[in-house]
């Protein structure tokens, strides 16, 4: 009997190599999203370092209007900067958890696979040895034949 070879290896290496990527896309977007999280965290930061120093500022007296203008100006500008923000690390949580849904599908197809190249491994071992012990078997017969019967001769007439 030949040795076992699985037909769908082919395709449990293609699913391997889907996997392997689906797992660096993964990487790269909680990457991402890490790079995103930060920034706004920077951004919230300086805006509340901003409104500090405004008031700061306005407490001391030394703020003329133009200043105030400016500053009000500037932290309306940050706040429309934290809320698109927000919205892209909204949009990088969700490319996460689809990214993870792929790789989790991809993982279980891959794994799907593996487990019934091993079932045919085991029924091709099953069968390899349910051929030797029918060789063996013949064999013994043979052995047991010849050992009680001396050679086999023609019936004399």
């Amino acid at each position: 009997m030949a040795a076992f070879k699985f037909r769908l290896e082919p395709v449990v290496s293609l699913k391997k190599q889907q996997e392997d990527i689906r797992k660096t896309a993964l990487a790269r977007a909680k990457e991402d999203l890490k790079r995103k999280e930060a920034r706004l965290v920077n951004l919230c930061e300086h805006k509340d370092d901003c409104q500090r120093m405004l008031t700061t500022e306005m407490e001391a007296g030394a703020l003329d209007i133009s200043r105030k203008l400016i500053f009000y100006a500037y932290l309306e500008r940050l706040a429309d900067e934290i809320a698109n923000h927000r919205e892209e690390v909204s949009r990088s949580v969700e490319d996460v958890v689809v990214k993870r849904e792929l790789l989790l599908e991809s993982s279980r197809e891959k794994k799907t696979l593996e487990k019934l190249k091993q079932r045919m491994r085991e029924r091709y071992i099953k069968q390899l040895k349910k051929m030797e012990q029918a060789a063996l078997d013949e064999t013994a017969a043979q052995v047991h034949r010849r050992n009680n019967h001396g050679p086999i001769r023609k019936k004399e007439k």
